[in-house]
């Protein structure tokens, strides 16, 4: 297993431990010896997850002493309803090759309105999401939050926390993605629109064995394909489900034993939908394993427009993600929900597409 998996196991058994009142404000944590003989890892790897969580304000390490669960600290108030003066933003992953960017402009542009920040993490799990909302209800914290949600494309059993915190007048914006049964606004792509502005560039090349990579799990991933529906159903082309893969979180960790199944999907086909550049580069690499050709055999657009896209042995034509300005978008937005909660903070950027070298003109 890796060293990232073995990290993630580390900072996911303290939340739950701390989540469950195992742990509480002000216990101490046993030592890095211990936790790494518990999991048979090295101390280097423990280090690296307590790290974590003390940047993410869940521990704190005291000199001499060792690493203990933080106390909440109370808020400065400001005067926009009895708010605290710092936004917490909760992302899925810190390190994934869009986010970066994104929370680096959410952060920098609070911070020039006034605002502190501070950023938390939940790996894009149900447990730490609800963990973390029952803190800020528990503790009854007045940050306004800024959310990415977790695996938005399945039932949630989070909501009713995210409807408390909003009753007691906290506001709320999701980014990148939202809680369609939720009355909170968002600031994201329109990835319908995407998702059918990708299938339409592949039929004006010609293309109309057109299969689909998505991800089951995300409201991205089903709403590009609505949009890649609506594109061939508009120009006439036959709905194949056969030609249709869908991917989870965990196996995009493991592309290697879901590529068998994507391949038997797309051998009739002369282009595909991928539903980002990650998987569009995981194709691009297994392609050239079964002597495939980019775009030769098989043209590929994809989404997000990343230093990945431009890196790839073959360059990608990909949908432009608007990374720093949704991470500013985003910021704008809330401060002006913090001044006026009827403001309508609910914002969709438009869709770009990038050419490059992966789509062949039949």
């Amino acid at each position: 297993m890796s060293s990232t998996a073995k990290y993630q196991q580390v900072t996911e058994w303290i939340y739950n431990r701390i989540s469950s009142g195992e742990l509480s404000g002000g216990d101490k944590l046993e030592s890095e010896n211990e936790i790494s003989l518990l999991f048979g890892i090295s101390r280097q790897t423990v280090r690296h997850a307590l790290r974590l969580l003390i940047e993410n304000g869940i521990l704190e390490a005291r000199q001499g002493s060792g690493t203990y669960v933080k106390k909440q600290e109370s808020h400065v108030e400001t005067a926009d309803q009895g708010l605290s003066g710092t936004v917490t933003i909760i992302s899925t992953y810190v390190d994934g090759y869009i986010f970066p960017k994104i929370l680096q402009a959410m952060v920098r542009t609070l911070e020039q309105a006034g605002y502190g920040a501070r950023i938390m993490f939940t790996n894009n799990r149900l447990e730490t999401e609800r963990w973390l909302l029952i803190r800020f209800l528990e503790e009854r914290s007045r940050d306004p939050l800024i959310v990415e949600p977790v695996m938005s494309g399945l039932p949630n059993p989070n909501l009713n926390y995210y409807r408390r915190l909003k009753e007691r007048g906290i506001p709320i914006l999701f980014f990148h993605s939202f809680y369609p049964e939720l009355d909170i606004p968002h600031i994201s792509m329109n990835d319908e629109q995407a998702g059918r502005t990708a299938a339409e560039y592949l039929i004006s090349r010609g293309h109309t064995e057109i299969g689909g990579i998505f991800k089951a799990d995300d409201g991205q991933g089903r709403q590009r394909y609505k949009g890649y529906l609506k594109a061939l159903i508009h120009a006439g082309i036959e709905i194949k489900e056969d030609r249709i893969s869908w991917i989870d979180t965990q196996e995009m960790n493991n592309f290697p034993e879901v590529s068998p199944r994507i391949w038997q999907r797309l051998h009739s086909c002369s282009a595909c939908v991928c539903y980002n550049d990650e998987v569009a580069h995981f194709i691009t690499e297994h392609a050239a394993e079964h002597h495939i050709r980019i775009p030769e055999d098989l043209s590929l657009i994809s989404f997000d427009n990343s230093e990945l896209a431009r890196l790839n042995a073959v360059p990608l034509t990909s949908v432009s993600h608007p990374m720093e300005q949704l991470g500013s978008r985003a910021a704008e937005n809330m401060i002006r929900l913090i001044k006026n909660s009827d403001y309508d903070a609910t914002y969709e950027f438009p869709v770009k597409i990038e050419e490059r070298s992966s789509v062949q003109k039949l």
